[in-house]
C-alpha cells in the first residue's frame, strides 16, 4: 500500500512539472495553424486599441507604441504588428460573424521569433458587445522563477487557451464549443474578439492569473516600444453567412451623412423593414440601442449621442444584421 502511495504522489508531482498540452509548431500533435492554411475564410476587418504601459511597474515611462490598429487587419505579415503593452487590449470585429463549427473557429497570430519566447494574451468573445466571455486559460509554467525579458525558456506544452502560444506565422486556435454553457453568448454569431495582454510578472502586485489561479509567466519586464503581446492577425475559420444578409449592404441600407457631426441626426434608409438599431464603440461597448421598436421601411432619423470618434452602427433586419463603420467628428 505504501509503495502505491509513493508512486501516486510521484506521478502527481511529475504531472505538475511536465506539460500536458500540445507542443510547438511542427511537433506531432501540435494544434498550430500555418498562416497560409486554406481553412481560413476571413481576417479581422477593424481593430480598436487600448494600449498598456511599456512597464506596468513604471507607468511614467509611457505606453507601448509599436504599430497601429491597421497592423492587426488582414493576413499575418500584411500590415506589420501592433504591440499592446502591459495589460493592453485590442478589440477586433469582422465583416461576417464567427460561428461555432467543428473544431477550431478562429486563430490568433503573434510574431514570436521562437517556440519558447512566448508573449501571451487572454482571449474573450462577445455576440452583443455587452456580455464578454473569456476562454478558460491555463498556465503551468514556473510560479517562482520569473521568465526574463530575453529568456527563451517558455514551453507551449504548459500553456492552453492563451494567444501567443505559438511562434510567428502560426496561429493559436480557439474553439467556441468550449464556451457552450456560457449564458448570454450566441456561439453562432460572435461579432467581437477581445485580446488582453497578460502581464507576465510573478509579482502579486502586477500579476495576471489563469482560470486555476496560477500567475501567467511570460517575458518581463519589457520596457520597450514593442512591449507586451504583439498582435499580427486574427483569422476566421467558421463564418456565419446566414446571420447576415447576402444582399449587398449598400442596396439594403443607406446611412448618411457619414462622417457625421457630433450631436446631429443620422438617416437610415432601407426598402426592407428595420427591426433594431445599435451603436457600438470601437472597444465593443453598447452606446445606443433601440428598445425593441420595429421601425418599418420609411427613412429613419436617429439622434446620435454626443460622441466623437469611430463607432459601429448595427442594424437588424428580418434575415440578419448589417454593420457599418460610423465616423463622428
Amino acid at each position: 500500500m505504501k509503495k502505491w502511495t509513493v508512486l501516486f504522489y510521484t506521478f502527481i508531482f511529475h504531472s505538475c512539472l511536465c506539460g500536458q498540452y500540445p507542443g510547438a509548431a511542427g511537433i506531432m500533435g501540435s494544434t498550430a495553424i500555418f498562416k497560409d492554411s486554406n481553412i481560413f475564410n476571413a481576417w479581422a476587418s477593424s481593430c480598436a486599441l487600448k494600449r498598456g504601459p511599456m512597464d506596468i511597474a513604471n507607468p511614467s515611462n509611457g505606453d507601448a507604441t509599436l504599430g497601429d490598429a491597421q497592423a492587426a487587419l488582414g493576413e499575418p505579415g500584411a500590415n506589420g504588428i501592433v504591440s499592446l503593452g502591459d495589460g493592453g487590449q485590442a478589440v477586433l470585429s469582422f465583416e461576417q460573424p464567427i460561428k461555432n463549427g467543428p473544431g477550431a473557429d478562429f486563430a490568433i497570430f503573434e510574431n514570436s521569433f521562437s517556440d519558447f519566447f512566448l508573449e501571451l494574451a487572454f482571449v474573450e468573445v462577445s455576440s452583443d458587445s455587452q456580455r464578454w466571455v473569456r476562454f478558460p486559460a491555463h498556465c503551468l509554467l514556473s510560479q517562482s522563477q520569473q521568465i526574463g525579458p530575453f529568456d527563451d525558456s517558455s514551453d507551449p506544452t504548459k500553456l492552453n487557451n492563451l494567444a501567443g502560444k505559438y511562434r510567428g506565422q502560426y496561429g493559436t486556435p480557439f474553439d467556441l464549443e468550449e464556451l457552450n454553457d456560457s449564458a448570454g453568448l450566441n456561439l453562432d454569431s460572435i461579432v467581437f474578439i477581445k485580446i488582453i495582454d497578460c502581464v507576465g510578472s510573478l509579482n502579486p502586485q502586477y500579476a495576471t492569473y489563469d482560470t486555476a489561479g496560477n500567475a501567467i509567466n511570460d517575458p518581463y519586464a519589457t520596457p520597450f516600444a514593442s512591449s507586451g503581446f504583439d498582435l499580427d492577425a486574427v483569422g476566421v475559420i467558421h463564418q456565419n453567412v446566414v446571420n447576415y444578409s447576402s444582399i449587398n449592404s449598400e442596396a439594403k441600407m443607406k446611412l448618411y451623412p457619414n462622417p457625421l457631426s457630433r450631436g446631429s441626426m443620422i438617416t437610415l434608409d432601407s426598402p426592407t423593414e428595420i427591426q433594431e438599431v445599435q451603436i457600438i464603440s470601437s472597444l465593443g461597448k453598447l452606446i445606443f440601442k433601440s428598445e425593441d421598436v420595429i421601425y418599418g421601411t420609411s427613412p429613419i432619423l436617429i439622434r446620435v449621442p454626443d460622441l466623437q470618434g469611430v463607432y459601429f452602427i448595427k442594424v437588424k433586419f428580418v434575415d440578419g444584421w448589417i454593420s457599418k463603420k460610423l465616423l463622428i467628428k
